[in-house]
């Protein structure tokens, strides 16, 4: 009789999207290598709810832009020590990091540099590097040869990467298969409606401040002068009703927000639940750039997409951003989409302004959308026909590989 040793993974998210794919990871790495696998690391809920024992909040690493980073620079390295001293005291069989790539990749080369005095070391294993197709190519050279395994999210990714000799594999993307998930269960839309009071006769536009709290303290305001301003500069469209979906940890901060400008009859602010099928409600939508633009344009809807930081992050943004392909939907389909007001444009009467257009050309604009949405299956090979892929299946399988084959 054999007996198989139950695995430890150390697994680290520092936001939203990446709490989604560790939960992800973690749920095919139970149903691999059995329940009794353990987990610990930093998460949020959906990682918790899959056996994650988090060692902080993950709100604490939810940090951007040059000016907050430099604020929070003690706090983030007391937190790197910590968790390194975890690391060597419980020895997983694996370290696991997704996305928050400047604390993963700070954390990844402490840990090479401590592995060679130890005894003790394991693969160091990253989901989500850098997009070097948005922020420079020299920022690969950091990522380079510091992995024992890197897996990005898009094909074209795994592309580039090739291009600069730096192993990155494509192994599916969980958004694309909760979205194709979510639309193969065909939801009655009459259903959605009632479930979620919204009326379908009404121009219903869903507002995304953004899941970290600098985001939400940058835009929040800019969409609450919009909504104030609304029968002034949006006259000639009465029945246009505002909805603000966002997560269990942000909800109390924008509820606060809303009665404190007095536009509680005026906005619905809704807990955005796993299956994201309120989505399907939106006619219309304004989001801080990051992967629900990915979300809503797979979701077909006509998307605008803002963002606001400090003004030295700003200036240095400006410098060593491509902002032609700066918004994921705008760099898969290689065109400019969506529109991106950024900085001294993210203020309400400019996205007033394009959320207008948007409007009276609704129809022509959900042809684009619905066009652009098939167009990014088909290019991340999702395609009807085509071998499908299982990101939480792939993940399980090339993590336990690289945990087989190393030494």
């Amino acid at each position: 009789m054999t007996f198989k040793i139950n695995k430890k993974f150390f697994v680290l998210a520092g936001e939203t999207s990446g709490d989604y794919i560790g939960s992800s990871i973690i749920r095919g790495l139970k149903k691999k290598e059995g329940e009794n696998s353990s987990f610990f690391g930093i998460g949020g809920s959906l990682m918790k709810e899959e056996g994650l024992r988090s060692l902080y909040e993950m709100n604490d690493f939810n940090i951007i832009g040059f000016m907050n980073t430099i604020y929070n620079y003690k706090k983030l390295n007391h937190y790197k020590n910590t968790i390194i001293k975890n690391i060597f005291e419980e020895k997983p069989d694996a370290i696991i990091t997704i996305d928050t790539k400047g604390f993963s990749l700070a954390l990844a080369k402490k840990l090479k540099t401590l592995f060679k005095k130890s005894d003790f070391k394991c693969p160091l294993i990253h989901f989500v590097p850098p997009t070097i197709w948005a922020y420079g190519q020299s920022r690969i050279n950091k990522w380079r040869n510091l992995h024992d395994g890197l897996f990005c999210l898009y094909k074209n990714e795994e592309e580039i990467f090739y291009k600069y000799n730096v192993k990155c594999a494509y192994i599916g993307n969980p958004v694309i298969e909760k979205f194709l998930s979510i639309n193969k269960k065909n939801n009655n839309l009459e259903n959605l409606y009632k479930k979620y009071n919204i009326q379908k006769k009404d121009i219903n536009c869903f507002l995304f401040p953004g899941s970290r709290d600098t985001e939400i303290n940058n835009i929040i305001d800019e969409f609450i002068l919009l909504i104030k301003n609304n029968k002034k500069n949006i006259k000639n469209i009465k029945n246009i009703k505002w909805f603000i979906p966002t997560t269990k940890l942000q909800y109390k901060k924008i509820i606060d927000k809303i009665k404190i400008s007095g536009l509680t009859t005026y906005v619905k602010v809704i807990i955005l639940k796993k299956n994201y099928d309120i989505l399907k409600c939106a006619d219309i939508a304004v989001a801080c750039s990051g992967t629900i633009t990915l979300e809503l344009v797979l979701f077909k809807i006509p998307t605008i997409a803002v963002y606001k930081t400090d003004f030295l992050s700003s200036v240095i943004g400006r410098i060593l951003v491509d902002f032609k392909n700066v918004l994921l939907p705008n760099f898969l389909l290689d065109r400019q989409l969506v529109p991106f007001l950024f900085q001294e444009r993210c203020q309400f009467k400019y996205i007033c302004q394009i959320l207008l257009e948007n409007i009276e050309q609704i129809e022509t604009k959900r042809v684009l959308f619905e066009k652009a949405s098939n167009e990014i299956i088909d290019r991340m090979k999702y395609k009807e026909g085509r071998k499908k892929f299982n990101f939480s299946k792939n993940s399980s399988e090339q993590i336990m590989s690289i945990i087989n084959n190393f030494n």
